[in-house]
């Protein structure tokens, strides 16, 4: 008898679980009001070039995995290999992101960037959080309404230490594009992982006019392999290459996402020449007279201007210097530029307050 009891016990017990974590997601998550959300406007063009210091410029990735939880996470190697390994490519920041862990290596340097990825659900809608003092717990495992999605959010932003990046939204439909347009009280998207491309979710919130910035990340996993690395980075200015000088340039959008064609041949040295080369590109970003100007250090091949819903307004070629003059039904504008060796660099926007 005890044994049937027991053995009852052990069958009932997983069902209870699961029953609980169903009620506490489904029936006990608030419910959010959201605020109406609607395009940029306002006679004043926010910048976040303004001030550009070309003589300070870091190299970053924020989103790396290494062995972690007695290996129960995906993950090779030591967080002093990653660091090692992008150190050696010229990084000046170095994330790595365990889950739900803050890796303490090298935390009195100073350019150490506290960063853990929080999320543990089967539509991997996870966030990248940097700066966090602590990590939150709290989760939703099953597919996330977009309550969950908010509450999370919420909860992470309680730290007002905490840059929230909404990590690879395109991935498993984490976030969809109806998400983007309502999620409110995030920093970033990462619109630039080996996982998804999510440029569409990113357009989508900013034509909802929500000013969140692009963030591009290798979410490595095998820090070992060279084809895993540098394929998706940031360059980012006016840092002083110190952690106090990378917050208020994320914070302010002075930064580039960048995609890097996969070269099976590139080795590292390879790699990090084409960096040095590559960051140097965009010399200067200004605004005159409702004007942007965008000058390169080089004729470049292909310049995009885009807009409202992501629309293609224009599109040049062979161009150093870009002029584009915003309209009045400009909400707001950002540039990509893509070089002859097909790296695609996205410049954060320029909109309307």
């Amino acid at each position: 008898m005890r044994v049937r009891k027991k053995m009852r016990f052990l069958l009932l017990m997983p069902i209870a679980i699961i029953l609980w974590l169903l009620a506490d997601q489904y029936l006990l998550c608030p419910t959010i009001d959201f605020p109406q959300s609607s395009p940029f406007t306002g006679t004043n063009i926010y910048n976040p070039y303004a001030g550009l210091d070309t003589n300070d410029i870091a190299v970053a990735n924020f989103h790396a995995h290494s062995k972690a939880w007695s290996g129960l996470t995906n993950g090779k190697g030591s967080a002093m290999d990653i660091w090692r390994r992008y150190d050696s490519m010229g990084y000046s920041f170095n994330g790595v992101s365990q889950y739900f862990t803050i890796d303490a290596f090298n935390q009195t340097a100073d350019n150490y960037v506290p960063v853990y990825e929080h999320g543990m659900n089967v539509k991997k809608t996870h966030q990248l959080v940097i700066g966090a003092q602590s990590v939150v717990w709290k989760d939703y495992i099953f597919p996330q309404t977009i309550n969950n999605k908010q509450f999370i959010i919420n909860k992470i932003a309680e730290d007002p230490n905490a840059m929230i990046v909404l990590n690879h939204p395109g991935m498993l439909s984490g976030y969809t594009k109806e998400d983007l347009q309502k999620l409110y009280n995030y920093d970033f998207v990462e619109i630039l992982n080996p996982q998804a491309q999510s440029l569409a979710h990113w357009d989508a919130a900013l034509s909802s006019g929500h000013a969140v910035f692009g963030l591009a990340d290798d979410d490595v996993h095998n820090v070992f392999k060279n084809s895993l690395i540098s394929r998706f980075y940031n360059i980012v200015y006016n840092t002083g290459k110190k952690t106090s000088g990378l917050y208020q340039s994320l914070k302010q959008g002075k930064h580039i996402a960048v995609w890097a064609p996969k070269v099976d041949s590139d080795n590292l040295s390879n790699k990090r020449e084409k960096i040095d080369t590559y960051k140097i590109l965009m010399q200067y970003a200004e605004i005159t007279h409702d004007t942007i100007h965008v000058k390169f250090s080089q004729a470049i091949d292909t310049v995009k201007i885009i807009g409202q819903n992501g629309t293609i307004i224009s599109q040049m070629t062979q161009k150093s210097e870009v002029f584009y003059h915003i309209k009045p039904t400009d909400s707001y504008i950002r540039v990509e530029y893509i070089i002859k060796d097909g790296t695609r660099f996205y410049m954060n926007p320029f909109f309307r307050y």
